[in-house]
């Protein structure tokens, strides 16, 4: 059975579960046909932004980011919908919109009404220094926000919560096993740290297809690991595996110095 291609692992942790500040993590899975760049933005209004982009392929557009209030955002497909669905022309994408336009997950909730209702189905895992928002944004502009300050939260390309959805949902294996595999990586120790979590991106546990690192039909070709302490500036942990280049691994610290850059691409 054909199963879509659209994946991605999300996972973090907030409180007393992580040591290292609130923790945020991405595996982005995809055909490996298209390359990505680290780009930062500076918008003519709104707050500067960090982000991961696919520059080409069939998908393009930004992937995960960070902006200098210390709002981090990361998203995966809702591939246990069919591609029609997900690609609701009525409805956009959101992650830019977030990172330009809002600085804590306090204001994110806020403005929840008036922005998820026009987000097309999507997975939305979002972080400040104070907790974790987990979204799921399903059919006709239902969704569900889940907070947590002090624990632990996962997601890869399958709905919990079915009320969001106007028939059944096809959940792929590799959804189900990464899913199951993060939870028990993260559930064996209580409290977490940035280095952990780089390797817990690398896991090859279930094979080529079914990892959190992949490496069969589809690739992992970008790790994206944060750090988002109180009072400190956030840590960014980025491993770029563009096809047919060498990988790059490189680590930020998004401090004032760094915010004060001109935009421009960081990598590759």
């Amino acid at each position: 059975m054909h199963w879509p291609v659209a994946a991605c692992t999300l996972w973090g942790a907030a409180g007393a579960a992580s040591a290292d500040g609130t923790l945020l993590a991405k595996n982005r899975d995809w055909k490996p046909d298209h390359v990505q760049s680290l780009r930062l933005r500076h918008p003519e209004h709104g707050y500067a932004y960090l982000g991961l982009y696919a520059d080409n392929g069939r998908e393009p557009g930004i992937k995960a980011g960070v902006n200098e209030k210390g709002l981090a955002v990361v998203g995966a497909e809702a591939s246990s919908l069919p591609r029609e669905l997900r690609a609701d022309s009525a409805r956009h994408g959101v992650l830019t919109r977030l990172l330009r336009d809002y600085g804590s997950l306090d204001e994110v909730v806020a403005a929840a009404d008036k922005l998820f209702p026009q987000t097309r189905p999507v997975f939305l895992l979002l972080a400040d220094a104070g907790g974790l928002m987990q979204v799921e944004i399903g059919q006709n502009g239902r969704y569900q926000l889940s907070r947590q300050r002090n624990g632990t939260l996962a997601h890869t390309n399958h709905y919990s919560n079915l009320s969001l959805l106007d028939g059944a949902q096809k959940i792929g294996p590799s959804s189900q096993a990464r899913l199951a595999r993060i939870r028990l990586l993260l559930d064996q120790r209580p409290s977490h740290a940035l280095a952990e979590f780089e390797r817990l991106s690398q896991d090859h546990h279930d094979g080529p297809d079914n990892s959190l690192w992949r490496y069969g039909r589809e690739y992992t070709l970008a790790g994206w690991q944060m750090a988002l302490p109180a009072g400190a500036a956030p840590r960014l942990h980025l491993v770029l595996a563009n096809p047919g280049e060498q990988t790059l691994e490189r680590d930020y610290v998004l401090d004032a110095a760094f915010w004060s850059q001109p935009a421009r691409t960081l990598l590759p």
